[in-house]
């Protein structure tokens, strides 16, 4: 620790809280002193807290959206070094004791905790002790709020679908499922049979639908575009079962925002538990228990994979369409493994045909990865059957 505090002498270690339009940064001088400073964080606040930088200091933010886009004004008008972290992986600033216990501090020290924690962070510990998050180019950004846009109106539109159906419901007319208004064409049929307010709500319902599947349109026609003109999402095209928007989705979180030259994930099964796809362990004593998978990340990314899996495993190929890329990896004659030990698992094991679906998308995240690290196309690959040495193909006839 003594050397990694030499490494520091004679520069300026700042800790940089952000809130919605406040800041509070605390600095740490040459001489080891520590003074807080507030302000806010519209364009003038910010300007006002650049000047108080100096070239050879050293920054650290949690990130965020914001944190991100001052860090590159930082790195750019002031030119010191910035280190933005990860809010999750520093568990004492948000279970430290200044949380809860404010009887012992001033409002000025209570505002100002994090802050101060991250100024001693970034003055004792090596970059190789923090959890540095990469920051995303302009690029990078325009690319997460596309696909960030994408999710926003799918979700907007499957709530008004889920709305127009109640109507039908509230009127007695049962037999209208979701299918019978799933295009606009059969939404306008089925809007003659409601009357009176549910009638008027239900127009208004249909403009609602019609700006949201232009958006949609509009937004997949991009990502379609960007495919075309980039090679890592023309390699994970040659999958079966994954088109250009869930290629478009997956680049962005393994390999651009997240994953880079791959140094971040070292194996697949890394990259499993980073979208969420791995089980929740339950210790007690000497008892473990495996739960339903844990969720974390990206669940946009996470539920196009869903799908892409359904594809890669399926008998049947040719009526899917991109949209419902989700069941691509399961039907598709193309599937290889994973077609094979979904076979497996589902006939001779008798499980879950969903779990077994979620199992292969887990598989289905790893071989991507792989497909992206390796800069290879897929290659269709036979199984070799489960971890007992026993002929897959004796199996799935003595299950037939």
């Amino acid at each position: 620790m003594k050397e990694e505090k030499r490494r520091y002498v004679g520069l300026k270690s700042e800790g940089l809280d952000l809130g919605k339009r406040e800041y509070t940064m605390a600095i740490i001088g040459r001489n080891g002193k520590m003074s807080i400073h507030l302000g806010k964080t519209e364009v003038k606040g910010r300007q006002a807290l650049y000047r108080k930088l100096e070239k050879t200091d050293k920054v650290a933010l949690e990130a965020g959206n914001l944190a991100f886009k001052m860090a590159q004004e930082i790195i750019q008008q002031v030119g010191c070094e910035v280190r933005v972290l990860n809010a999750a992986k520093l568990p004492f600033i948000w279970d430290a004791p200044t949380k809860t216990d404010k009887s012992d501090f001033s409002p000025l020290e209570l505002k100002s905790a994090d802050a101060m924690k991250l100024a001693h962070l970034i003055e004792e510990r090596r970059d190789e002790k923090l959890p540095i998050v990469p920051l995303p180019s302009e690029k990078e950004i325009e690319m997460r709020k596309i696909t960030a846009n994408k999710d926003r109106e799918t979700r907007n539109r499957t709530q008004n679908i889920n709305r127009l159906h109640s109507l039908f419901h509230n009127q007695g007319y049962t037999s209208i499922v979701k299918k019978d208004i799933a295009t606009a064409e059969r939404r306008k049929e089925a809007v003659k049979l409601l009357t009176g307010f549910d009638r008027e709500e239900a127009e208004w319902i249909l403009k609602y639908l019609e700006l949201h599947e232009q958006r949609i349109r509009e937004i997949e026609d991009k990502m379609k575009k960007e495919s075309e003109n980039n090679e890592n999402m023309k390699i994970l095209q040659t999958i079966s079962g994954i088109g250009p928007i869930t290629a478009f989705a997956a680049n962005l979180r393994f390999d651009l925002a997240h994953v880079g030259d791959g140094s971040r994930f070292s194996t697949g099964a890394q990259v499993s538990n980073f979208i969420g796809f791995v089980p929740r362990l339950d210790f007690s004593g000497t008892i473990l228990r495996h739960g339903h998978i844990t969720k974390h990340g990206n669940g946009y990314l996470r539920g196009l994979l869903v799908e892409c899996s359904v594809i890669f495993i399926s008998q049947s190929y040719l009526y899917i369409t991109e949209h419902f890329a989700a069941w691509s990896a399961v039907r598709s004659q193309k599937g290889g493994s994973l077609r094979e030990r979904f076979q497996y698992y589902t006939q001779c094991k008798e499980q879950s045909k969903k779990k077994t679906v979620v199992a292969v998308a887990r598989r289905l995240a790893e071989l991507m990865y792989s497909v992206l690290k390796n800069k290879t196309e897929y290659e269709i690959r036979k199984w070799d059957g489960p971890k007992k040495k026993i002929k897959k193909r004796a199996v799935l006839e003595n299950c037939a």
